[in-house]
This record gives structure tokens, sequence and C-alpha cells, in this order.
């Protein structure tokens, strides 16, 4: 009987897992066009069962809030798992933050064997600085955006009219995620909570978060037998991306650490804080922890496009790829289980 590879995939800040906190099936998955793709490339494996989740956790809150959720979402994964499985957690963003903080949680080192972090920013973001600084402004981006998105629509409608738009285009939300995005921001997110969660974020709220699991993960690190292997990627902009992020990117690169300056951005994180916290080259391209930087924004990490004018969800080849390595050390790992 094949053995069941279960992976979860954790969302970042504000994001969202297959099933929103109100119930309802969200119009966009936020890992796009993952979940299919995984499934054609390892579904029909038959030295194991694939079993993949995308839990829902508070969209902004403390890492500790979000990381019980997490923790709850992985012990239900693995409810009918035979004893002794472990979880795979990939998680983009600060979702990988909430995991280090599950793995670290009594005995749940037991029950996971790896985290993959894309773009996670281990060491803090100054962006995050200014954003928990500015976050009292975060109520106005809403109005400008769905008045652009308006415009955009009325105007794809007119071209769909006269031929020079696939008609389908001219219903379809073109910036969804975005909106997603901003709901959980201002609709579903108290005061409190987007406060704890960028605070999170900082320079300095990350330093205190690593500082406190230090010692935790070390040994869960070095500790013999069921070692938790971490994995982590970061990110650039590459010549295709998303304009949004593209402004900023640059607020990084002239506003940031002179690490984060050193090792450029994806739009939110710097290289050097995709890294994580013990891994003593932050400035590598790679190390024992590090596998890469992806030539991706940080929302084209997950396939997004904003605007999105694609008929369909499938991922480009360069981002299968991306995704092919991380499964590749998973199975590595998985096999080793065995």
């Amino acid at each position: 009987m094949s053995k069941r590879l279960t992976i979860v995939l954790a969302h970042g800040i504000f994001g969202w897992g297959d099933t929103a906190q109100e119930g309802r099936k969200p119009p966009q998955a936020y890992y796009y066009g993952l979940q299919p793709f995984l499934k054609q490339e390892y579904g029909s494996r038959a030295d194991f069962e694939l079993d993949i989740s995308a839990p829902t956790v508070a969209y902004s809150d403390t890492v500790a809030g979000r990381g019980a959720q997490l923790k709850q979402a992985v012990e239900s994964a693995l409810a009918q798992a035979p004893d002794g499985r472990r979880a795979h957690i990939i998680a983009h963003s600060m979702a990988g933050l909430d995991a280090r903080w599950v793995i670290t949680q009594n005995g749940m080192a037991d029950r996971i064997a790896s985290l993959t972090t894309i773009a996670t920013p281990h060491r803090g973001t100054t962006l995050g600085n200014i954003a928990y600084h500015l976050r009292g402004f975060i109520p106005h981006w809403r109005t400008g955006l769905d008045q652009i998105a308006g415009l955009r629509q009325k105007a794809t409608a007119l071209l769909a009219e006269i031929g020079l738009v696939d008609p389908a285009l001219a219903t379809k939300d073109q910036l969804a995620a975005l909106h997603l995005l901003l709901k959980n921001v201002i609709e579903n997110s108290t005061r409190e909570q987007v406060k704890h969660g960028l605070h999170a974020l900082t320079l300095q709220g990350c330093q205190e978060f690593n500082d406190r699991l230090a010692q935790q993960e070390r040994d869960i690190r070095e500790r013999n037998p069921k070692p938790v292997c971490y994995f982590a990627y970061g990110g650039r902009l590459g010549q295709e991306h998303i304009a949004l992020l593209k402004f900023s990117h640059d607020m990084l690169a002239q506003w940031g650490t002179a690490d984060e300056k050193q090792t450029g951005n994806d739009g939110a994180v710097s290289v050097w804080s995709s890294h994580y916290p013990w891994d003593d080259k932050p400035h590598e391209e790679r190390t024992d922890y590090y596998q890469g930087t992806v030539p991706f924004d940080h929302f084209m990490q997950i396939n997004w496009r904003i605007p999105d004018t694609r008929p369909s969800d499938a991922m480009e080849p360069a981002l299968q790829d991306v995704y092919r390595d991380i499964m590749k050390n998973i199975l590595d790992v998985h096999a080793g289980q065995q």
C-alpha cells in the first residue's frame, strides 16, 4: 500500500485557504493553480498517495494566533494518516513564521517532516515597518483601487463588444486576488489584528520572535532521530513583474537596511530576510538551508497577476520548475521516512 504524502499549503498575511473563514469558497485560490499542477504531476504516482490541504487561518494576527490555527489544521490533516506519518508544510510569506512557531510547539516536530518557506521575512522587512506605521491609511487604498478596477472593467467590456478582447475577459474580475487581499485587510480583520500582524513583519518584531525561538529551533534541527528539514527560497523581480510591486521594490531598495539593499528584494521581502535566521550566510544564493532565489516577485511566486488577463490558472514553465524543485526536496525527505 502506498504511503500518504501530506502537504499543507499555508498562506501569508491577509491571504486565504480553500475555504474562507466565513465558510464560502474564495473565487481564486491563494496558491493559484498549484494544487491542479501538483495533482497532475504527482497524483498518479504509485509509491505514495498525495494529500493536499490549504487551511485558512486568521487573515492577520500575532504569529502565535495564526500559528495556533495552523497547528490545528496540520493535526486535522494528519488525522487520517497512519501513526508516525509526518506532514510537509509549504509556506508563503508570513506563513513561514507561523509554521516555525508550530514546529516548536509540544510534540509538533514529531508530526512535521519539513518546512519550505517562500519569501518569508524571517529577519523582517523595512516595508513591514512602513506598513505598520502607516496602517491607519490602509482603508483609503481600497477606494482608489476599486475606482481603477471599475474603469478597467468598463474598458474591457467595450473592447469585447467590438471584438478586440476575448469576451470571457469582460466578465472576469482581473483584480480578484487584490480585492480578496484588501477585503481581508479592511473588512475581515480588526484593527488590533492588523496591528499585530504587521508588527510581526517588522525588523524588530522578527528579531524578538527569532530570539524567543532560537534555542528550541536549534534543538529541533539537531535532534536525532526525526530532525525537521528546513528549506527556504527568496525572490527578486524578473523582467516580467507586477507594476504595483515595482513601486514597493524601489521603496525597499532605497530605504531598506544595508543587507536588504545588498541582496535585492521581490517587492516585499529581501533575499537576506528570506534566509532562515540561523543561516550564517544570508548573502549567498545557495546554502545548506537556502535553496535559491527565484525570478518572480512576491505575488508571481504564487502565480498571481494584477491585473490577470490569462484564460486559466495554468502556471508558466519557469514557475512549475520552482515547485518541482520544492517537491524534489519534499520527496527526498519523504523517502527517508520509509
